[in-house]
């Protein structure tokens, strides 16, 4: 099954969105999720219906008795991404937050899509499990909330202070010192795992904030150099007696450079001590 989650997935990000074979033509999306108990991200290929700007996702597991591993990790971690065709032959990827439909609301929305696409109702015929529907919604930030606007920006300083500390001990210990390898990868999951994320969200300070394009140009261009270097330090960390403390030096002086410039421009717009929208 991994395989073959990897091989659509391999497939829509190269074809704009678009599947093959059993999937030609569906309406499909990418969602990436965090694990439950892992904390790791995880990428799963599903059958969406876009209903009045929310994209519902089905947790059918081809009917199977058992919940699929992405709901239970929205469950816990209802923030996730979605992947989705641009309709210019590429892919963009938003930031979205679960919530799980319950009661009428639920099945009138499995109804519609079973309409849409019948093995749905095949698939809970086979079930005595309710499917769950799962409704995701795109993050909006033209649309007024302070509370939502400073949760993001706490959320991302508290990131940012836990990536410095972590990238801090690694320097004055472990990898920087001849230690375990295993703690440089670590890190480069945790940054890149980051970026990801906030790749997802900066298309909606795109809408939000149109006079910060060059901010968030400079931005986007910083998370592909970063993610170069954090390729190259993966694979040092595989070689003995690779020197990652040269490695990380000039990978913290960047991420700092970077961080900083990041706070600076967007902490004061989401905290109400910047320009909005209206500009």
């Amino acid at each position: 099954m991994a395989d073959w989650n990897a091989t659509i997935i391999a497939e829509f990000r190269a074809r704009g969105g678009r599947v093959g074979g059993v999937f030609e033509g569906a309406d499909l999306v990418l969602l990436t999720t965090t694990g439950a108990r892992s904390g790791l991200r995880r990428t799963s290929p599903l059958g969406v219906a876009r209903e009045d700007g929310r994209l519902l996702v089905f947790g059918s597991n081809a009917g199977a008795d058992r919940h699929p591993d992405w709901y239970r990790n929205l469950l816990v971690h209802p923030r996730a991404e979605v992947e989705t065709a641009d309709g210019r032959g590429g892919v963009r990827t938003l930031a979205v937050r679960a919530e799980v439909l319950e009661g009428a609301a639920r099945d009138a929305a499995y109804a519609r899509q079973a309409a849409r696409v019948p093995a749905y109702g095949d698939y809970q015929r086979r079930t005595a499990r309710v499917i769950p529907v799962v409704a995701l919604h795109p993050l909006d930030l033209t649309v007024p909330d302070a509370a939502r606007n400073r949760a993001i920006a706490a959320q991302l300083l508290t990131v940012h202070a836990e990536l410095r500390a972590q990238l801090a001990r690694l320097r004055e210990g472990g990898a920087a010192a001849g230690g375990p390898a295993v703690h440089c990868l670590a890190f480069c999951e945790a940054l890149g795992a980051h970026h990801a994320s906030e790749d997802a969200v900066l298309p909606a300070f795109d809408e939000a904030f149109p006079h910060l394009a060059p901010v968030l140009a400079r931005l986007r261009a910083e998370h592909r150099e970063v993610a170069r270097e954090l390729a190259g330090l993966r694979s040092a960390a595989g070689e003995p007696g690779a020197d990652l403390a040269a490695r990380l030096d000039a990978l913290a002086g960047r991420m700092e450079e970077h961080f900083t410039y990041e706070e600076e421009h967007l902490i004061p717009v989401l905290t109400g001590q910047g320009a909005g929208p209206e500009d």
